[in-house]
């Protein structure tokens, strides 16, 4: 007995200095805010470039990349299993041919579904664990916006899964957390100090309070919507040494006024990153998935955008803006066709307007 009460104690003391051992090699998770510092100004890409691939998305994340976005914002859910899914609303009854509450569906249950798409139109794509979205966000070296309205954000547990995952695909240098519960954000930023937090802030109504809660952080982004700023709230907040997030821009009127006020970034459902080209890559894209039903109707539509190009490079700014209002028209007629859908007819027109207020600062 005592020999045997001898070896369990040996045993004992052999186990707690493995365990002590690997504990004192752990290593913290670090986080470099650097990516905040830029004066570059980037798009967002709101639950993924769903202009492109439905949204919440590996596919969405994926075309967020090739066409040009730096940050996606996604939202994290944990099945009734403990896994991590993207997925906006409380149930998959919307963005899937299933129904159910996440939290009460296994992960196998959720994959068991397809996505379906804006219009309705059901998807080969499936639902994207937490891990696959960053794996493909990395491989564009997209950055994060993670959307803490949904989960357990003040459960450290949930927290430090997301984390791991996080720091596993490489995204935590350029990522930042909206958590506008203050006691969540508080907790969340006492785990981890050197994350970038952020709120939703109202800058015409509460800029000064707004502007003290973020500074109580080490990192921080102010974020409104472009209603909610105007270009000397923006003045204000760059004097305060604070980047600035809009999002719900999406229109032309609202672009052009977020980019008047220099923001970080930008975050839209439909403005689409760069110029013609990305028109063009995504007109093929929306072909593909069928926003655009007939191949007559994508050739039409790029064979006018290629003409715009022409004109804009040889400097015939007036032609470029005449062919793009035929642009317009052209959509609007291939929708009363039902050639392509109400999803993809405000879409490119949205753009086709972006571009139409781009050419006209050139003139």
């Amino acid at each position: 007995m005592k020999f045997k009460s001898l070896l369990l104690s040996i045993l004992g003391v052999f186990v707690f200095s493995f365990g002590f051992g690997n504990l004192a090699k752990a290593e913290p998770v670090e986080i470099s805010d650097e990516w905040l510092h830029s004066d570059e100004t980037e798009l967002s890409a709101h639950r993924g470039a769903h202009v492109a691939a439905p949204e919440n998305t590996v596919e969405a994340i994926k075309w967020a990349g090739l066409l040009g976005y730096g940050f996606v914002e996604i939202d994290i859910q944990e099945t009734k299993d403990g896994q991590y899914v993207l997925m906006h609303d409380l149930t998959i009854d919307r963005t899937t041919t299933g129904s159910g509450k996440v939290k009460d569906l296994t992960l196998e249950e959720i994959k068991s579904h397809n996505v379906v798409n804006a219009d309705g139109r059901e998807t080969n794509y499936k639902v994207p664990t937490l891990e696959e979205a960053l794996e493909e966000a990395d491989k564009y070296n997209i950055g994060i916006n993670f959307d803490g309205s949904k989960g357990e954000w003040d459960n450290k547990e949930f927290v430090d899964g997301i984390m791991e995952i996080a720091r596993q695909n490489n995204v935590l240098d350029h990522s930042f957390f909206v958590l506008s519960d203050q006691a969540t954000r508080d907790q969340f930023n006492s785990w981890y100090p050197e994350a970038t937090v952020t709120f939703l802030g109202n800058a015409l109504k509460n800029l000064d309070e707004d502007i003290q809660e973020l500074k109580k952080y080490d990192s921080a982004i102010y974020t409104t919507s472009i209603n909610n700023i105007d270009k000397s709230a923006a003045e204000k907040i760059d004097e305060e040494e604070l980047k600035i997030h809009v999002y719900q821009v999406n229109s032309a009127e609202t672009y052009a006024k977020s980019m008047e006020i220099e923001p970080r970034l930008i975050e839209t459902d439909v403005i689409v990153p760069g110029g013609i080209d990305s028109l063009v890559n995504l007109i093929e894209q929306l072909r593909k998935e069928e926003g655009i039903k007939k191949d007559q109707a994508a050739h039409v539509l790029k064979m006018h955008l290629n003409a715009v190009r022409h004109f804009e490079d040889t400097g015939k700014n007036d032609k470029a803006i005449k062919h793009m209002e035929k642009f317009k028209d052209m959509i609007d007629l291939q929708e009363q066709k039902s050639w392509i859908t109400e999803t993809t007819s405000n879409t490119l027109k949205v753009n086709a307007d972006k571009q139409i207020n781009k050419i006209n600062k050139w003139k």
